[in-house]
C-alpha cells in the first residue's frame, strides 16, 4: 500500500530540511511526498530547491495548519496518507510499522502512536504523548486491549516488540485528545468527507480532523515511539493565549460532539460539563485581566461557573485590590515565618545536640 505524506510548513526555513530528511529515509517506492508552502515569506523555496524533484510542491497563500493539510489531502493520490510537521523528525521505521499493520488489519481507518522529544541540546525524552492528554489510566482502559504487534505483522529489524490497542476513540475523546498528527495515518477513501482539518482555527484543528474520524471507523495505537517532537526557538502554533484556546476548543466541540445528537443523548452530562470547563477558564483569563463584565457573561455561559470565579467578577475594583493587597502581605509574611523558623532551627538544633553529647 502506498503512502501519501503531506508536509505543511510556513516559515520553516530553518527546520524543514531536518524533516523531510526524516521523511526521505522513512518512504519506500511508489510513496509521494506532498511539501504546502502555506504562504512562506523566507527562503523556504530556495532551502528545498535541492530536494525539488523527490517531492511535490504546492504553494498557496497563508491560511493556517489545517488548510495547508486540506489542500495536501486534495492533492494526495495514494491510498494511505501520513504526515508530518515540518519541525519534527519521523524515526526510520514509521512508515514500514504502520503500512504493514494497516495492510494486516483492513478494519482499522487508522492508526498513531506515542512520540519522543528532542530539546534545543539534542536531549531526548519519552512518552511525550501523556504530556498532551494527562490521562492517568492505562491504554487497556482509554482504547482496548493490548496486542503485541508481533502476532499482527513483521516486526522490522532491530524495534523492540510492543503492544497495539485497536478499538473507538470516539467517546473517549470528549476527555482529551489521543492522536498526535504526525504519528497519524489514514485510509484517505474510507475517511472520506470526514478527513479534514478546521479551516478557521489555529489550534485543535487535528483534534476536530481526528474526532470525526474515530465517529466512523477503528482506530489502532502503538504504544512505541514513530516520531521526534524536536523544540526550537521558532514561533509555535500552540503559543495562543488561555483565553482564545479554550474559545478554538468550544467551537471543536460544537460542531463535533454537539452537532452529534445521539452523543449529546447519551453523554449529556459529560457534554455540559467539558463546555462549562472552558467558559469558565475564558472567566479566569478575563478577571485576571481586569476585564470583570466580560468574565461575568462567561460565567453565564458556563452556567454560573465556579463560585469563587463569581465572587471575584462582582467584586468592586478597591474591594479587589484590597484582597490582592492582603494576598501579597500574607505572602510575604509567610516567606518571614519561614526564614525565622530556619535561623531558629540553625541555632536550636546544634544546641540540642550538643546538650544530648554532654548527658551522655
Amino acid at each position: 500500500m502506498s503512502v501519501s505524506v503531506i508536509i505543511p510548513t510556513h516559515n520553516r526555513a530553518k527546520q524543514i530540511v531536518r524533516s523531510l530528511r526524516s521523511v526521505l529515509a522513512a518512504v519506500a517506492p511508489g510513496d509521494e511526498i506532498i511539501v504546502v508552502n502555506d504562504g512562506s515569506t523566507d527562503n523556504t523555496r530556495e532551502i528545498l530547491e535541492p530536494y525539488r524533484s523527490l517531492i511535490r510542491w504546492v504553494d498557496g497563500p497563508h491560511r493556517g495548519p489545517g488548510a495547508a493539510r486540506n489542500c495536501g489531502i486534495v492533492a494526495a493520490r495514494n491510498p494511505l496518507v501520513a504526515f508530518n510537521d515540518s519541525d519534527d523528525e519521523w524515526w526510520p521505521d514509521k512508515l514500514v510499522l504502520q503500512r504493514a499493520f494497516m495492510q494486516a488489519r483492513p478494519d482499522v481507518l487508522f492508526c498513531s502512536s506515542d512520540l519522543g522529544s528532542k530539546d534545543r541540546m539534542g536531549t531526548e525524552g519519552h512518552h511525550g504523548l501523556l504530556c498532551w492528554h494527562h490521562d492517568p489510566r492505562s491504554w487497556n482502559e482509554i482504547l482496548g486491549p493490548a496486542r503485541p504487534y508481533s502476532t499482527i505483522a513483521t516486526l522490522p529489524q532491530g524495534r523492540q516488540d510492543f503492544s497495539v490497542h485497536v478499538g473507538s476513540f470516539y467517546e473517549t475523546m470528549l476527555r482529551a485528545g489521543y492522536v498526535a498528527t504526525q504519528t497519524a495515518i489514514v485510509r484517505r477513501e474510507q475517511a472520506g468527507n470526514m478527513f479534514r482539518f478546521g479551516e478557521d482555527i489555529p489550534v485543535y484543528e487535528d483534534y476536530e480532523c481526528f474526532v470525526q474520524l474515530a465517529r466512523i471507523g477503528q482506530a489502532a495505537y502503538f504504544d512505541c515511539e514513530t516520531v521526534w517532537q524536536c523544540d526550537h526557538d521558532g514561533p509555535r502554533l500552540t503559543d495562543a493565549n488561555a483565553f482564545d484556546r479554550a474559545g478554538y476548543y468550544i467551537k471543536v466541540l460544537q460542531r463535533t460532539f454537539g452537532a452529534d445528537p445521539e452523543f449529546r443523548g447519551r453523554h449529556r452530562n459529560r457534554y455540559r460539563r467539558t463546555l462549562r470547563a472552558e467558559y469558565s477558564t475564558r472567566a479566569r483569563y478575563l478577571i485576571r485581566n481586569g476585564q470583570r463584565e466580560e468574565a461575568r457573561a462567561e460565567l453565564r455561559l458556563a452556567e454560573d461557573g465556579p463560585l469563587g470565579y463569581r465572587l471575584l467578577a462582582a467584586l468592586p475594583n478597591g474591594v479587589l485590590l484590597v484582597l490582592v493587597d492582603l494576598y501579597q502581605a500574607t505572602n510575604k509574611l509567610k516567606k518571614a515565618l519561614i526564614v525565622l523558623m530556619n535561623e531558629l532551627i540553625s541555632v536550636i538544633v546544634p544546641t540540642y545536640n550538643r546538650a544530648r553529647s554532654d548527658t551522655r
